[in-house]
């Protein structure tokens, strides 16, 4: 049963300057040669859901503050690669059965090294419309006592935007996220709009469908993620980003022990730091 709650529930700083910045934020931006970008993200969550099972029921809730850690540079003819290494400062998980006492469990710790690449097959920035593609990979890193996966994952995406005119930039992403030992794949597409309000705010609105593949012993099942962000220009070139999201999933079911995960949703609400060197 851990197994699936975790598949599913895992799934749910200066002053203004007025001068026109620079930033590579928008997934089909690519890094110029020698451009360097760092961002750091922080992120609460919150997910709860009922467990429903052949003689009993309950409920579960997690609890999440984590971190990731990134950088990008930028090789040149359209190339990009970053890494990236996530830290959970606290996650925490109740599960509790009308009748008995609670179950907890913790983790903590960092979590997996991860590697992508990106490449501009089409456009760019003065371009009306442009497509770049992509691969990450992400390495089974992390001990038992630290907040790894398990898994390792590869996961190739294509992704497209074009130039609406009024600083209105919609864009689309595919991603497909392979993952070995028999656990969940995942395929993701997701819609959004990149909305330039001035020279120093900027909205972003985006829909992410998850779509997670059936295994030996899980269902497959659905995660749907509404989030809104914003880029907000604190001096030349670095940036806070702000954002609120809400999650969804569908129910899932674990064969061997006959128990049911439902009516999962959730929130979250990160604050990330970006700076383009």
């Amino acid at each position: 049963m851990k197994k699936m709650i975790t598949a599913v529930l895992g799934g749910v700083l200066l002053t203004a300057a007025t001068a026109h910045a620079e930033h590579k934020l928008l997934v089909t931006e690519v890094l110029d040669k020698n451009q360097v970008e760092a961002q750091a993200q922080f992120e609460y969550a919150h997910a709860s859901g009922d467990v429903k099972g052949a003689v009993e029921s309950g409920k579960i809730f997690t609890n999440t503050t984590e971190s990731i850690y990134s950088l990008g540079v930028g090789l040149g003819h359209g190339l990009e690669v970053s890494a990236s290494m996530p830290y959970v400062f606290s996650e925490r998980m109740k599960v509790q059965v009308e009748g008995l006492e609670p179950e907890y469990e913790k983790r903590d710790g960092f979590g997996d090294f991860a590697l992508q690449a990106k490449y501009r097959l089409l456009g760019g920035e003065e371009h009306p419309f442009t497509v770049v593609a992509g691969l990450g990979l992400k390495f089974d890193t992390a001990g038992n006592d630290d907040a790894g996966t398990g898994t390792t994952d590869v996961s190739p995406f294509i992704a497209a935007s074009t130039n609406l005119g009024d600083h209105n930039t919609p864009y689309a992403i595919y991603r497909a996220t392979i993952r070995n030992h028999g656990e969940q794949d995942t395929h993701t597409i997701s819609l959004g709009l990149e909305k330039e309000m001035n020279h120093t705010v900027t909205l972003d609105a985006k829909i992410d469908a998850n779509f997670n593949t059936s295994t030996s012993n899980l269902t497959a099942n659905e995660e749907f993620n509404f989030e809104l962000a914003s880029y907000i220009q604190m001096a030349h070139n670095l940036y806070l980003l702000p954002s609120v999201s809400y999650v969804i999933a569908t129910d899932q079911k674990e064969k061997d022990l006959d128990i049911r995960l439902e009516s999962v949703d959730g929130y979250r609400a990160g604050l990330s730091l970006y700076y383009l060197f």
